[in-house]
């Protein structure tokens, strides 16, 4: 299970006995609400006077927040970004790549002022939308007179809306099947020889080896590059999963989910 994604497992020698048996990943997961780290920083914004500035983006940026689309540089997912106020507590934002739109955000603050609500919906990335809903919680106020927006918000968790990461594996014999929501699969045996990866431009190809009954590691490759890798850990229980996901460039995330 993923931060935003759950994906794909994994290899290695099976004796006979165990491979009789039911597996305890065979099934369909879901990743259970992403918490973000603990030390990840505030988000900053400020909309004033017409303006819409994200102090807290990488790169920064301040544009116009009439509703048209405003240039943005340096963002690798679009080069265009349009914010709209809706009301005193709500606004709406449109990204474009090439004039393309690739994710449309609706952000909403609480009567309060206290909390804030995102529903983000990224197009691009699989056979349909992704909806997100991200929770946010106010650690400092906005200049006065500027919009309930401004501030700085904590991210709380981030949640998948349409639970398009749930993801199914069956182990049969020596060989891993992994099919999720999105169109990804792949068939793969688990002794870390690699085989092809479907429905995801990011990995070509996949290798699985079984680490324990309960434990798993997935390598994902572009090319015969690794890109990704991912262990996969059942509690005794069978119901709970554990992943530990490492791009290979010292980024490492951890997640949780459950069986359904």
């Amino acid at each position: 299970m993923r931060t935003i994604r759950v994906l794909a497992f994994f290899g290695l020698v099976f004796v006979a006995p165990i491979g009789m048996a039911q597996s305890v990943f065979d099934g369909t997961w879901r990743p259970d609400p992403q918490k973000p780290s603990a030390t990840r920083a505030p988000d900053v914004f400020e909309l004033a006077n017409g303006l819409y500035d994200c102090q807290s983006c990488k790169p920064p940026y301040k544009i116009k927040a009439d509703g048209l689309d405003q240039p943005i540089a340096g963002n690798p997912n679009y080069d265009t970004l349009s914010v709209a106020v809706i009301d005193d507590r709500t606004i709406m934002k449109t990204a474009k790549n090439s004039g393309k739109t690739v994710m449309e955000m609706k952000a909403v603050v609480s009567a309060d002022g206290n909390s804030e609500t995102e529903q983000r919906t990224m197009y691009g990335m699989g056979p349909h939308p992704i909806e997100l809903t991200s929770k946010s919680s106010r650690v400092s106020a906005g200049p006065q007179g500027s919009h309930r927006l401004s501030g700085g918000w904590q991210l709380i968790e981030t949640d998948l809306t349409n639970h398009d990461e749930d993801t199914t594996y069956k182990i049969s014999g020596d060989t891993l099947t992994m099919s999720d929501r999105m169109g990804r699969s792949f068939i793969a045996k688990l002794d870390g020889t690699d085989a092809p990866y479907k429905g995801d431009p990011k990995f070509t190809s996949v290798s699985v080896k079984m680490i324990d009954s309960r434990t798993i590691e997935e390598s994902d490759k572009n090319g015969s590059n690794v890109t990704k890798i991912a262990r996969w850990s059942v509690e005794p229980d069978g119901k709970t999963i554990h992943v530990r996901f490492d791009n290979t460039q010292g980024k490492i995330q951890e997640q949780t989910g459950d069986k359904i």
